[in-house]
């Protein structure tokens, strides 16, 4: 888990209806939209509220106001901070630990990009260079038209492992060109305060 790091208290501020359901329906909109990129909705959720509000919140604080169990809301925010997009935050004065979203987008899309994304490719390129090599070897014993199958099939696998190669070379570019060349986009994604 990252750094604990240590905040001042914000004033609790009761919101009127109309910013809550505002905020409902962009925290709604962060859990589909990432749900769509493969995580579960309920990390978009979590995140989105963290986001969204001005001061660190509890895990009681989350639970309560998205409606989640305890287990739940710990499991969520234990993910988030493995991700380095939630952190755990001490407040003076408050014994309890505080959670406060990153806003660092750029961060955030690396972070899981180096993660996730480096995972999966390197996963998938070990894996074909295993079904290649046992296609390999029992390709030595075939004849005829099994031979000629499994030569077929070799060629396809060394294809997929070719475009996997491809994809980390590509993944590796991303992640060290861009942080240099994006400054000008870059801006879009800094914390705002």
């Amino acid at each position: 888990m990252p750094p604990v790091t240590k905040r001042e208290s914000a004033p609790a501020v009761e919101l009127p209806a109309e910013l809550i359901e505002a905020q409902d329906l962009a925290i709604g909109t962060l859990g589909r939209i990432t749900q769509f990129w493969g995580f579960t909705y309920g990390l978009g959720r979590v995140f989105g509220l963290l986001y969204l509000s001005r001061a660190p919140l509890t895990r009681e604080q989350i639970q309560a106001r998205l409606g989640i169990s305890a287990g739940g809301a710990s499991m969520t925010l234990q993910e988030l901070a493995e991700w380095g997009i939630v952190q755990r935050v001490w407040v003076r004065g408050d014994r309890r630990v505080h959670f406060a979203a990153e806003t660092d987008f750029w961060r955030m899309i690396t972070n899981v990009l180096n993660e996730r994304e480096r995972r999966e490719i390197r996963t998938a390129t070990e894996q074909i260079e295993g079904a290649l090599a046992s296609a390999r070897a029992a390709r030595r014993a075939l004849r005829g038209s099994a031979r000629e199958e499994a030569d077929f099939v070799i060629e396809r696998m060394e294809r997929l492992h070719t475009v996997y190669s491809a994809g980390q070379k590509l993944l590796d570019l991303l992640l060290t060109t861009l942080r240099i060349d994006i400054t000008k986009v870059r801006s879009l994604f800094r914390p705002s305060r």
